[in-house]
């Protein structure tokens, strides 16, 4: 593409955008103050509405007529409803019909009316199937809270956007002819002189004596004068190099591992791109002390002992990058370095320069770790219930089986652990497939409602025993896309820990609400929650707050280590937090589904 082509399309590109640009500014700005404004007068006209019905005496049989008759007034439609949430009067709907409409009670404008006062929402209704704003006002009457409930299509609204849109898109148009006229205008002014630049470029390539000598001020004349600096520049380079140089050169460049060399002095020489990366060197390093440059105390005196002594060192090193956050991994990187001096004729005495070469082994040091670590709390926890097998078994082969009541207590010692080890091995199972993605999840559209009341049933025996409350405040119809069992995996450990890790009597609520396309669950308990010193570590493999009191529970240590990593195979995640009575609030956010999806 040449570069009549390149101005134009640029040009058309920054037209179209910015149109694209005004048109969403326009459109969004001017249909948020008039959806503002709409909304104000219809809360107006709900609140005149209202008090016009609180002059009925007999609402429950007026409501019909007064909907009808108020409707004609308000311009709205009008819509009575009683306190049990049954619509007694709607202007859209023929009488008789009124018992063939469901119950409006939790309908999201209602519902704030009946909490609040006043409620207002914009959605698509079930009876006229039409976008409609929606302005609701509580009316209290001795048998209860009334709602008055206007409802208003945005027809006006709709109308002004797509007329400024029509207006965007003419001077759209309009714009791209100015655009395209000025980009031509624009090339034939330029296109010469860069065609000669061209030219000249590629004559560079083979002869660095030619010159541009571009005569101006402007940027194709700083253009030209950079390439005859470029053609110095890299005639000086390739007299200077020879070939071995640039070998040498294109190795550095090429290695992954860092490579940092020392002259005599113990300054800095030479560093390759990969260690400048790894420990985000920015600026000319050459000519400086590596401690200057790296700050490393341990890589100072290793570079100064193989100087020194003049023999091959290795050693273990932890540095932080020079610029946080400006290249290479954040943190502090575990590196080893083999340093070794360098074989210089000239130097036969004294100090000699020092070439090190750096391996980036930190994430291998964080693996080892965490195999150690779950090594570690995997056997702790597996050698307290065979410990406890093993004394039981050996007291009975001991002559407690002559005892039948002795028998029967080691014997019911010997099941309790034997089932908490195949417990552990379970989900030390559970937990490997699903790491390993070997755990494959049919994921398709559920209701979370009856979800969590199935898993919360399963526990309710449990929580009677302790007294708690178990409440689930989950809206029927609240849709997740989810993996059945994973999910019902998932709200059976969160609801049997606040069951477990909560005091007698205490309670645990489960509730869910959408927004945005994603349904947020949460589970709530009024127990001692979570120290937040814990709570960014609760998700790992056998982390336990309080480690006396979780294995008394008969916990594996998990649970919450499963229940993440299946919230984030189904795209989701997970979180805890304190909740407002004090206890423990976790946070698990899911795709939603729509009414029609698979399930």
């Amino acid at each position: 593409m040449g570069i009549r082509s390149k101005l134009i399309a640029f040009a058309v590109g920054i037209a179209v955008l910015v149109a694209v640009v005004f048109d969403g500014y326009v459109v969004k700005t001017l249909g948020a103050e008039l959806g503002q404004h709409t909304e104000a007068d219809l809360a107006v006209r709900a609140a005149l509405v209202t008090e016009s019905v609180a002059r009925a005496r007999d609402l429950a049989s007026e409501a019909t007529a007064l909907a009808a008759t108020l409707s004609e007034r308000a311009g709205a439609r009008v819509t009575l409803i009683d306190p049990a949430g049954v619509v007694r009067g709607d202007s859209s709907v023929a009488p008789e019909r009124l018992g063939e409409l469901e119950p409006h009670a939790a309908r999201d404008e209602v519902a704030d009316a009946r909490h609040h006062g006043v409620g207002r929402s914009e959605r698509v209704s079930r009876t006229t199937q039409m976008r409609m704003l929606y302005a609701a006002q509580r009316l209290d009457r001795p048998d209860g809270p009334w709602i008055v409930r206007l409802a208003f299509e945005p027809v006006a609204i709709d109308r002004s956007l797509s007329a400024a849109h029509a207006r965007v898109v003419q001077g759209t148009w309009l714009a791209l002819a100015l655009a395209v006229s000025a980009a031509l205008v624009g090339a034939r002014a330029l296109s010469g002189r860069l065609v000669y630049l061209t030219g000249v470029a590629r004559e560079m390539r083979g002869d660095l004596s030619r010159r541009a000598r571009v005569q101006g001020r402007d940027e194709i004349a700083a253009l030209g004068g950079a390439l005859d600096d470029l053609a110095e520049s890299l005639e000086r380079s390739r007299r200077e190099l020879g070939g071995e140089g640039e070998r040498f050169g294109a190795v550095l460049e090429s290695m992954r591992e860092g490579v940092l060399v020392t002259d005599e002095r113990g300054d800095i020489s030479l560093v390759n791109p990969a260690l400048s990366q790894l420990l985000g060197i920015r600026g000319d390093a050459v000519g400086r002390p590596p401690i200057e440059v790296l700050r490393s105390a341990s890589l100072h005196e290793l570079l100064e002992e193989v100087a020194l002594a003049r023999a091959a060192a290795t050693r273990e090193i932890e540095i932080a990058p020079a610029t946080p956050g400006a290249a290479g991994p954040p943190g502090r990187r575990i590196l080893v370095v083999n340093a070794a001096p360098l074989a210089l004729p000239a130097q036969s005495r004294g100090a000699a320069g020092v070439v090190a070469v750096f391996f980036d082994v930190t994430e291998l040091r964080r693996i080892e770790g965490l195999q150690r670590n779950f090594i570690a709390n995997a056997s702790h926890e597996l050698r307290t219930p065979v410990a406890s097998i093993r004394a039981s078994s050996e007291t009975l082969l001991g002559g407690a089986l002559d005892d039948p009541e002795a028998a029967r207590d080691f014997t019911e010692v010997i099941e309790r652990n034997a089932a908490r080890l195949h417990r552990l091995v379970n989900d030390l199972l559970d937990l490997s497939r699903i790491e390993g993605r070997e755990r494959p999840l049919s994921q398709g559209s559920l209701d979370l409602a009856a979800q969590a009341e199935a898993a919360v049933a399963l526990l309710r025996g449990r929580a009677r025993e302790k007294g708690t409350e178990v409440e689930v405040d989950v809206a029927p119809g609240t849709l997740v896309t989810a993996d059945p069992r994973a999910l019902d995996q998932i709200l059976t450990n969160l609801v049997d820990n606040a069951i477990q890790h909560t005091p007698d009597g205490s309670r645990v609520v489960v509730r869910a609400r959408g927004a945005n396309g994603r349904v947020l669950l949460e589970i709530e308990d009024d127990g001692h929650g979570i120290p937040a010193a814990h709570q960014a570590r609760v998700f790992e493999r056998f982390y336990r707050v309080d480690q006396g009191r979780a294995r008394a529970s008969g916990g594996t240590g998990l649970g919450l280590s499963i229940a993440k990593h299946l919230v984030e195979a189904m795209r989701g995640d997970i979180s805890v937090t304190t909740g407002a009575a004090g206890g423990a609030l976790f946070r698990v956010t899911l795709p939603g589904a729509t009414a029609g999806a698979p399930r």
